[in-house]
């Protein structure tokens, strides 16, 4: 039985440090149910229990988070039909992030979710979506019995990483030894935050293309490498300068137990020097020593410790109010994979199914890239402010990297 309306319920520093965030989805053109079926779903979903997310009021200032699934279940607004998908990016809400952490925007054929970073990643958002398209069932306990536990599940996973092979404390030990630590200098200007998107999708057959040439060229290295040195390249050939040290996303779910699958937050950001023109090879063999090393899950753990402290001294994490004159991008890249069920989605018949994963950035420089794989193709998204980076040249470098992938590549080595 989920915890009394309102109880105070402890959750993970992680979610905190993310609490101040917020992620946003557009997913279409697809066939949704009426508002108060859309309504019902979530309400259901809120009252399973605080491990799906729903039910909680996020706060910045502590870990100790209220449940109170009648308050904090999502409002679902509707608008008309928008232009385009990607107006329904950056939409206004005014709807209280602290009252109400997530709202849904029905707008025509297309689903907007926009919720509280703290209360989950992406796979919250795929969640949400899969609830209210009807492709789950919210009041099928089953559904959530992978994200039931009563803790956040740091101390498991650093027990059956480190515990089960402990030359691997000795191995992350010698690899944080490397890690880079990015420095800042030089004039600045007063900045606010002007959060925009740019959005990309590489047709199939192209997808295939690079998929194919992987397979003759570099068989050993991943996808998530290739297109991320892809994506790097193609931003500083439109003339971006980038900070050769870029920050690489990845789950630390993968160690815990099978069948565990935390809502939470519980995504590592690790930062690696990939130099001005990374290769694949290069970004290959970086996250794979990280992920044999456990350094996700260390990495974690020490941002557990940074907010917990920050907490302490009354340390707000607000984003600065100046950005450097010259700004460097410091970019972020995140792989979602292919979208779950998508076999399941109601898409409408005869229209190029959009989606679009979009993210506050981290700090003014801060340039998030996050694909996912939909229906073969590749949607590609960058989250960055409009007033560091302008859009049109974001835009033009993704646009170039989704129509020729394999021209970046030709230096590979």
């Amino acid at each position: 039985m989920p915890p009394s309306p309102k109880a105070s319920l402890r959750v993970s520093h992680l979610d905190v440090m993310h609490s101040r965030t917020r992620i946003t989805s557009v997913i279409g053109p697809v066939h949704l149910p009426d508002d108060a079926t859309i309504a019902a779903r979530l309400r259901t979903m809120a009252e399973a229990g605080p491990h799906t997310r729903l039910g909680l009021r996020p706060s910045a200032h502590g870990n100790r988070w209220t449940f109170d699934p009648e308050s904090c279940a999502p409002e679902v607004v509707r608008l008309d039909p928008p232009t385009s998908p990607m107006d329904l990016l950056d939409t206004a809400s005014n709807v209280s992030r602290e009252d109400h952490p997530t709202t849904v925007t029905v707008a025509g054929n297309y689903l907007r979710t926009d919720h509280n970073h703290g209360l989950g990643e992406v796979a919250l958002t795929l969640m949400m979506n899969e609830v209210i398209l009807g492709m789950i069932d919210p009041a099928d306990p089953q559904v959530w019995q992978p994200s039931r536990a009563s803790r956040s599940g740091i101390t498991t996973a650093a027990l059956r990483t480190y515990g089960s092979d402990p030359r691997r404390g000795w191995a992350l030990r010698r690899s944080l030894d490397r890690t880079p630590r990015p420095t800042q200098s030089g004039p600045v200007e007063p900045w606010t935050p002007a959060r925009t998107a740019a959005v990309v999708t590489t047709d199939p057959d192209t997808v295939r293309s690079l998929r194919m040439w992987r397979d003759r060229n570099l068989p050993s290295v991943s996808m998530y490498a290739l297109t991320a040195s892809v994506l790097h390249r193609a931003l500083a050939d439109a003339g971006l300068t980038i900070n050769p040290v870029a920050t690489v996303t990845l789950d630390a779910r993968r160690y815990l137990a099978a069948g565990r699958v935390p809502l939470g937050n519980f995504v590592s950001g690790l930062e690696f020097d990939l130099g001005a023109n990374p290769t694949p090879g290069r970004i290959h063999e970086a996250t794979s020593e990280a992920v044999a090393t456990g350094r996700p899950v260390a990495n974690l753990a020490l941002n557990m410790m940074r907010t917990r402290i920050g907490l302490r001294i009354n340390n707000s994490g607000a984003y600065p109010i100046s950005r450097p004159r010259d700004p460097q991008a410091q970019l972020l890249f995140s792989s979602i994979g292919p979208v779950p069920r998508q076999g399941q989605v109601p898409w409408l018949t005869d229209a190029s199914p959009f989606y679009s994963a979009h993210n506050d950035p981290v700090g003014p420089e801060g340039i998030t890239l996050t694909w996912a794989i939909v229906e073969g193709a590749l949607a590609t998204t960058a989250s960055f402010h409009g007033n560091v980076f302008a859009q049109a040249v974001v835009t033009s470098a993704l646009e170039c990297a989704a129509t020729d992938p394999i021209a970046y590549l030709s230096s590979v080595n």
